[in-house]
């Protein structure tokens, strides 16, 4: 494990690894394995292995899901493996609140581009299409979300085909809503396409809007 004194380093390494131009996905995948857990929280709740990772693009090159937004990313970083693993074919962009706490100095750095929802009056179409830069999202990304009310109105408003929803095996008794297979949709137009499980603790539930 990683001490106190190192975690300045170790972001710092963190930061170089996900560099655009010497990144390497491995190295971060096998640090990750070694930091506390507290500073890995800091960073994303889920590390996937490479093989979760490459079966996951194989479910989004499948699907046809080619924009992701990812609502409630944090840092970004899972979507960053999730797309530099895939060679970069998935555009995928965040989505946050509170843009201080994410601009301070006590934040990590988003490591995917990352807009806010204070830059909206209320969510919309138009809302999640500049959020991605002009793209229409293909899906929705919700990982250990826990807002009811937030998933409910962003689904209301999503014109895309598909939700991937990720969160905790159900035996772990961890509470996130939505619960990735119990998401209790307020009707019956979705459906579950894939179910991945990530390590022994995550799993990974595709859903495609089916009407």
């Amino acid at each position: 494990m990683l001490d106190e004194r190192s975690e300045v380093d170790t972001l710092r390494e963190i930061y170089y690894l996900t560099d655009g131009d010497v990144g390497n996905w491995r190295k971060l995948l096998a640090l990750g394995d070694c930091l506390d857990q507290q500073l890995k929280r800091k960073l994303l709740w889920v590390w996937p292995t490479s093989s979760n990772l490459d079966i996951f693009n194989q479910v989004l090159t499948t699907s046809g899901i080619q924009c992701i937004l990812s609502v409630g990313c944090g840092s970004g970083l899972l979507e960053w493996l999730i797309s530099t693993v895939g060679g970069r074919k998935v555009s995928i962009f965040g989505l946050e609140v509170d843009r201080n706490w994410w601009h301070s100095k006590y934040s990590v750095r988003s490591f995917i581009p990352l807009n806010f929802f204070e830059d909206a009056n209320n969510v919309s179409q138009d809302f999640l299409k500049a959020c991605c830069k002009g793209f229409s999202p293909c899906a929705l990304l919700f990982c250990y979300f826990n807002n009811r009310g937030a998933f409910l109105e962003y689904l209301r408003v999503f014109q895309g085909k598909w939700l991937i929803l990720i969160g905790p095996q159900p035996s772990l008794g961890i509470h996130t809503d939505p619960n990735p297979l119990q998401p209790q949709f307020p009707n019956e137009e979705w459906i579950l396409r894939e179910r991945l499980n990530w390590t022994d603790r995550n799993v990974v539930a595709f859903y495609q809007k089916i009407v």
